[in-house]
């Protein structure tokens, strides 16, 4: 009877402690007690119900433990990537938002006339950010903090793009005009520190209205277009313009790629200011001096820039040449033609190749990365070009350079490169006769 009394107690211990490890186990050793009367009908009935009621008890404590261990492991909703940029986007892709910048900063020596004082400077010092909202809608606003450049510092691009349809994005705000493939790609990313001579027909930015479409084998791009952000406004019009590009890659592999391209710039002066000017330094900036320069060209109508542009890529050797011709229609006196063109080459040593998308060109990514092995990426280059700003009454003056390029690229965010321009002839203008030479530096971190 002690014996029975005891193994009745140890069960009814047990219960507490094993109920929720070994229930059936439990539930077996009670229906031998019972069948062996060691334990009676009342005792057999009150053990069956204290050990359901353990077993749902420490049942609803695992579901809780189980879900307080799922809620601590889960994903989080957002992911954040470190990659150059800061990205943090929502992983259902409704939202992102990229933080990015870069920072140039050169230096400059120059020889020959006209006299120009060496110098140093940040040429751009800016931050974006840029994402995307209720997945069909872009934004990018983009502030240069350093006092240089056509507008000086302050807002470059600020956009808002609707990306809902296929193939086809709508853009509103202040953005590039689609005009000249030196343009659009990135100052991040060109062959020299500063793009050639004519770029004094670059159409720069203004606030418009733009659509794209974009595919692997062709581009094509037109919009409308107010005037730029530094235009003060008065009792007149301001000027307003239309701008196309269209491109064709033919050829479009990783390492294999050629492209041509077409465009075209309309502005029309408004009558808030019927003047324009074309101006272009040595294709160096610290100095700020103009080797040519019309002047400002009063009682100006209208103006068409009208672009051809080709560019080919094979392996570690790439090409690129534009040529832009530009018609001023004046309201009184003649109208006035200019033009100019460049082509260039480049090459590189440790094997990489230009990146290619969607008609024009980006980053480089060192095959080795300094840090980690490697010596970067190293490429030379050669450009030759030539800009004509004289005609009829306007003799702003004509000029050929030849410029000369090398590009250390010790990681994907960093490029470090030195320039060597030689001003072959100044025909006309202020500085007929003026041969000047410069050696560029410039260190740029872009993120």
């Amino acid at each position: 009877m002690k014996t029975k009394m005891t193994l009745i107690a140890a069960t009814l211990f047990s219960l507490n402690s094993m109920a929720a490890f070994a229930g059936s186990e439990i539930e077996t050793l009670i229906n031998m007690l019972h069948e062996n009367g060691m334990v009676s009908d009342e005792q057999y009935g009150r053990l069956v119900a204290e050990l359901k009621q353990n077993q749902t008890v420490a049942q609803e404590e695992k579901v809780e433990v189980q879900k307080q261990l799922a809620e601590a492991t889960k994903p989080s909703d957002v992911e954040v990537k470190v990659k150059g940029g800061i990205t943090v986007k929502t992983r259902d892709g409704k939202f992102s938002t990229k933080i990015g910048g870069r920072v140039q900063a050169d230096a400059a020596s120059y020889s020959g006339d006209p006299d120009m004082g060496n110098g140093t400077e940040i040429r751009r010092a800016r931050l974006y950010l840029q994402g995307n909202m209720y997945y069909d809608w872009g934004y990018k606003l983009q502030y240069d903090f350093a006092n240089t450049g056509a507008n000086g510092k302050g807002i470059a691009d600020a956009f808002i793009s609707y990306n809902g349809f296929d193939d086809l994005q709508l853009k509103v705000g202040n953005f590039k005009d689609p005009f000249m493939l030196q343009e659009q790609t990135s100052s991040k990313y060109t062959l020299f520190t500063e793009r050639a001579l004519p770029s004094a027909f670059s159409a720069g930015r203004h606030i418009g209205l733009m659509a794209s479409t974009k595919h692997k084998h062709w581009t094509l791009a037109g919009g409308l277009f107010g005037d730029s952000l530094t235009t003060k406004g008065s009792a007149e019009d301001e000027g307003w313009g239309l701008g196309a590009r269209a491109t064709i890659a033919p050829i479009n592999e990783k390492t294999k790629v050629v492209h041509f391209g077409v465009g075209v710039n309309y502005r029309d002066t408004g009558n808030n200011d019927d003047s324009t000017r074309f101006k272009q330094t040595p294709e160096t900036h610290v100095s700020g001096i103009n080797i040519v320069d019309t002047g400002t060209i009063s009682d100006v109508n209208d103006f068409l820039k009208v672009g051809v542009e080709a560019a080919a890529t094979f392996g570690s050797l790439h090409a690129q040449a534009e040529y832009i011709t530009t018609s001023v229609n004046r309201n009184s006196g003649s109208d006035l033609d200019f033009d100019g063109w460049y082509i260039q080459t480049g090459y590189f040593f440790t094997g990489e190749s230009r990146k290619y998308k969607k008609g024009s060109f980006s980053s480089v990514t060192p095959k080795g990365i300094v840090g980690e092995g490697g010596i970067g990426a190293w490429e030379f280059g050669l450009r030759y070009s030539s800009l004509d700003l004289s005609d009829s009454d306007i003799d702003g003056g004509e000029v050929d350079s030849m410029s000369a390029a090398l590009n250390w690229y010790p990681t994907p965010t960093l490029r470090f490169s030195a320039n060597y321009v030689d001003v072959l002839d100044v025909d006309g203008g202020a500085n007929d006769g003026d041969e000047p030479s410069v050696v560029q530096l410039r260190s740029q971190w872009a993120f």
